[in-house]
């Protein structure tokens, strides 16, 4: 099951419920709720979390063997699939909605399935709806009528926007000692009985705080310059002046939804006695209680098919290199960055076909070679650019004929921003506090005002609606791509009309902005500790509950003198170091022994290697080279080499002391580190791929820079990413040079994991990434994605990573031979050419591309391997980086 999904509860009853939570979602963080509510504690494998229809949206966990699926809830835009290990994936252009519905409050059924044309417009806007106002648009971030037990009706002033008609309970209103501040006159609380059953009867919005976003495009901007931002809240006659639009997934049904229906010809209704002068309140409103979805769906392949949502699954995890029909891309060639637009995708494969509108051919590419997103290399060729292209369900803002939104295709701006009191903090000193505060205050006096009668409340203008608006052409959802790049967009007048790229403007949703805040919010701070320290921290018990965890502060203290004193601290003894043998502990890994150590010098390859020349070079062989050196002066393409050099404490040298005593003596032989005494904050380090994995032979290069705090904050690294833009090799290992481990900070981890100067090591930090990121399946290094091992959307998933990071990989060696690397080009010249290892990577991948090719199904003796099979797309571009590996070996060989 997913989100979302309907279900039915196998056994007598069999009630309807929603899943709000399944075992295999991606929560990389536990709820501080977690321990009080039994709803968010962790969820085994093949357990669900199920909000039903009944008792007030009862919750469990259950087993997925307890509930039957009756329909899914899948939205325009969203990506789909026939089923987990299909390679191919869909795009929904449109969904078709029915459903049953029932009374409200008395659960008497109607008869028949209703559609969307049945509905009235719902008439009230809700948090997250777009509202229009004098050029400008915003978006929402409600006082409603409660039945006491006794019959008599009050109202919550601003408080209630979770409240829905029909929801009953003991615990709606709000204990007699906690009511008093906020409600006081609007009913008396001496009356109340704790066993008394209330009722939601009307939900009315009286007041809205609305941020606006963006003003439309279509005006000059000297007129837009002058138009001031709409007020903040909006209520009484004000409402009357707003207009409300909606896209449509907002105007189909789900299950839960509360509606009302157009023709009331012998529909129930139920009357309640209320405090008002009018007498009594009458409800029409009836919750939909089960939906059909069909949908529509333009398959990668190009073919059109229209499903019912039960028939296939959501596409949840997008390989970062998937694209659909009508796409805009860049195509990455050896010389070139060339806009173009997908007409189909064989997904098998991994090849498209794509139009490239400079010279209107059809081509065949890899997606390996496609960017569908706009990388972070993209923003060289296409400055400020938010994104290529747009997608289904996106509102945009249309430029006036004649004119572009001022970027090159197919990058497309975004505009919109939320005001900064919306991020104000909700509660001060126990009080509700900032603009919630405010909209309170003014919630309670209009409340105050309706119970005389002195107030009456417009209704906002609905859209979509007949006769068309020329003044709302400035905005719309887009609805449809077209295969010559072109953009179907409907206006909320209900006018549908084809623009070109370059004159749409994405709006930036509030909400989505929100979110990332929340993401981007890891508690984190620079030095790898986190903001949290007064927190408690969880553990998961052997039965999988959630329990406070009891930590003893078992953390050595940092004792310099005592831990890395070393004679005469100002001074590095080099010939110390190598003669001198250190033990390295690290948490989680065992103790290296020593190997015998080699001095550090400059590279004297001759006296230095003692095996015979024609030894093998099998990944597994050793390699005789000085791991571990001292350099005069740091190169300059050194990542921090432009940074200002560090101020070196006693401290930080006589730590850099020990750390280079265990870097001569302790590190495997196929990681390489050189230092620099005119820079020693500066570190370089090449780490060479391990065997079995995607980056089998593949030279890693990370620069490393030690600030003035070290050891006491860890060191920062820099990741050299040789992809030529085109996609990370790694999770952990992004394009800008992000190394993202715990031990660095750069992850938030459990505390045994972040740095301690106590404990944590160089040394550790190489064998980390060597033996933690490049890994045999790196897929799963992304913490949401390892529940997913052994399943069969994880196995198809790491398939896919796993081509990609091998076709990657095998670019940075060209990479590293033709381009000098400061301070390790000999070593790597030697490792490549002299040892061989070139020609064995080379004879890797033919073999590799000759199995490919000649047989579909992975043979048993191949299921093991890292990368068994490629995909000709894959292969296209790897026959591309090996022809240019080949006349490389071939240069060298006919070089005197």
């Amino acid at each position: 099951f997913y989100q979302q999904d309907i279900v039915r509860r196998v056994g007598p009853n069999q009630f309807i419920g929603i899943v709000l939570r399944c075992w295999h979602d991606a929560e990389d963080v536990l709820p501080q709720t977690a321990l009080t509510d039994p709803m968010m504690r962790p969820l085994r494998p093949g357990e669900v979390g199920v909000s039903f229809l009944v008792n007030g949206g009862e919750r469990e966990i259950l087993p997925e063997s307890e509930l039957t699926l009756i329909d899914r809830s899948i939205q325009p835009g969203d990506f789909c699939k026939r089923s987990i290990d299909d390679f191919q994936s869909g795009v929904v252009t449109n969904v078709h909605v029915k459903g049953r519905v029932e009374h409200v409050i008395s659960g008497e059924t109607v008869e028949g399935w209703k559609t969307v044309d049945d509905l009235e417009t719902r008439l009230d806007a809700e948090i997250g709806d777009y509202v229009i106002h004098d050029d400008w648009i915003g978006q929402l971030f409600d006082e409603s009528l409660i039945e006491l037990a006794n019959g008599q009706l009050v109202r919550l002033p601003e408080l209630s926007s979770r409240l829905s008609i029909g929801e009953k309970g003991n615990d709606i209103i709000p204990p007699p000692a906690s009511m008093y501040n906020l409600f006081g006159s609007f009913f008396n609380a001496g009356h109340r009985h704790l066993d008394t059953v209330d009722t939601v009867i009307d939900v009315k919005h009286t007041v809205y705080a609305i941020t606006w976003l963006a003003v439309s495009q279509m005006i000059d901007p000297a007129t837009a310059e002058r138009k001031n931002r709409p007020q903040k809240f909006w209520w009484g006659a004000d409402i009357g002046k707003l207009t409300l639009i909606r896209g449509r997934s907002d105007l189909e049904m789900r299950v839960g939804d509360r509606v009302r229906l157009k023709d009331l010809t012998g529909i129930p209704f139920t009357r309640h006695r209320s405090d008002d002068t009018n007498g009594s309140l009458e409800v029409r409103l009836f919750i939909v209680t089960e939906t059909e979805t069909t949908l529509d769906i333009l398959w990668q392949d190009g073919t059109k098919e229209s499903v019912r949502s039960t028939e296939v699954i959501p596409y949840l995890n997008p390989d970062e290199y998937d694209s659909w029909p009508g796409d805009h891309v860049v195509w990455k060639g050896e010389e070139s960055r060339r806009h173009a637009i997908v007409q189909s995708v064989n997904a098998d494969e991994r090849t498209a076909t794509v139009l490239l509108p400079d010279t209107t051919t059809v081509e065949l590419a890899s997606v390996l070679e496609l960017d569908p997103h706009g990388s972070l290399e993209m923003a060289t060729v296409f400055p400020q650019s938010e994104g290529l292209g747009v997608c289904r369900g996106d509102f945009v803002f249309i430029h006036p004929d004649g004119t572009t939104n001022g970027y090159k295709r197919p990058a497309v701006p975004k505009i919109g921003e939320v005001e900064h009191w919306v991020r104000e903090n909700p509660i001060v000193e126990g009080q509700l506090g900032g603009w919630r505060k405010e909209m309170a205050d003014i919630g309670a006096s209009i409340a105050t005002q309706r119970v005389t009668g002195a107030t009456q409340r417009p209704l906002m203008m609905i859209y979509p609606s007949c006769g068309g608006n020329s003044n709302l052409a400035w905005i719309g959802e887009v609805t449809d791509l077209k295969l010559d790049g072109s953009v179907e967009v409907t206006h909320p007048d209900s006018t549908v009309k084809i623009y070109p790229l370059e004159r749409l403007t994405k709006l930036h949703d509030g909400m989505e902005q929100l979110e990332t805040d929340l993401w981007e919010d890891d508690g984190v701070s620079y030095d790898g500790n986190s903001d949290h320290e007064d927190e408690h921290m969880w553990t998961i018990d052997e039965n999988g509950e959630l329990q406070p965890e009891t930590m003893d502060d078992h953390w050595e203290e940092y004792e310099d003198e005592d831990m890395y004193s070393s004679g005469n601290e100002d001074s590095i003894d080099v010939v110390g170091w190598a003669d001198e043998p250190t033990d390295v502990v690290m948490d989680g890994v065992e103790t290296f022994t020593p190997v015998p150590s080699l001095r550090p010098r400059s590279p004297s390859f001759s006296e230095e290697i003692s095996g015979p020349a024609g030894r093998s070079v099998a990944g597994n062989s050793q390699l005789a080279w000085n791991r571990f050196e001292i350099l005069s002066a740091a190169p300059s393409d050194h990542a921090f080499i432009s940074s200002p050099p560090a101020q070196p404490s006693k401290t930080f040298l006589s730590r850099l002391t020990k750390e280079y005593r265990v870097l001569s003596s302790s590190l495997p032989d196929t990681i390489i580190v050189r230092a620099y005494e005119d820079r020693t904050d500066l570190i370089r380090s090449l780490i060479i791929g391990p065997e079995n994995t995607p980056y089998e032979d593949a030279p890693m290069m990370i620069d490393w820079m030690l600030d003035s705090n070290f050891p006491h904050s860890p060191p920062i690294a820099h990741f050299h990413s040789w992809t030529n833009g085109n996609g990370r090799v790694n999770p952990n290992l992004y394009e800008e040079g992000k190394v993202c481990l715990s031990i660095l900070g750069t992850w938030s981890g459990d505390k045994d994991e972040m740095w301690s100067a106590a404990r944590s090591s160089l040394l550790q930090a190489f064998v980390s990434i060597q033996g933690l990121v490049l890994v045999k399946e790196p897929w799963f290094c992304e913490p949401a994605y390892d529940k997913l091992r052994g399943t069969e959307e994880g196995i198809v998933n790491s398939r896919l990573y796993n081509e990609k990071a091998y076709v990657l990989s095998r670019a940075f060696v060209r990479r590293a031979l033709e381009i000098p690397v400061g301070s390790l080009d000999s070593e790597i010249k030697w490792l490549y050419y002299d040892e061989q290892r070139l020609h064995k990577i080379l004879h890797d991948a033919q073999t590799l591309i000759t199995k490919s090719t000649s047989a579909t199904e992975v043979a048993d003796a191949d299921q093991d391997l890292a990368v068994p099979r490629l995909t000709a797309g894959g292969i296209i571009t790897l026959e591309r980086t090996l022809n240019k590996l080949k006349h490389l070996l071939d240069k060298k060989h006919s070089s005197p």
